[in-house]
């Protein structure tokens, strides 16, 4: 069962490419796990579109919505230009249980820090 609420809630999830283009980056192997107590994990890689570097410090933020467009809860993470080489694993973590239930719209996308 958890195993089928995690692909449906896959399915839910939406990438802005326009906005990983302009970043000059790639979401990619985006995976969504269901824990014992009910809480929602999203993982994803970032990964550079030429090189290995980034070319600023961007945020990737995580934003789930409700099945009638409202926004639920925000996360995101930040990743530095000078720390980063080759590709960083990203991990969103959203502690409520009734939540996997209530999730209409995943969305995920990079922006300036």
């Amino acid at each position: 069962m958890k195993k089928i609420k995690e692909k449906s809630l896959l399915q839910k999830l939406e990438r802005l490419e326009a906005f990983e283009e302009r970043m000059m980056i790639r979401l990619e192997n985006i995976s969504i796990r269901i824990n014992e107590y009910n809480w929602l994990k999203i993982f994803c890689e970032v990964h550079p579109i030429q090189g290995t570097k980034l070319i600023e410090d961007i945020k990737i933020e995580c934003v789930i919505y409700d099945k009638e467009g409202a926004i639920l809860v925000v996360d995101q993470n930040y990743l530095y230009e000078e720390d980063f080489f080759g590709f960083e694993i990203l991990e969103y973590s959203f502690n409520e249980a009734e939540l996997v239930d209530q999730v209409g719209k995943i969305r995920i996308y990079p922006k300036k820090k």
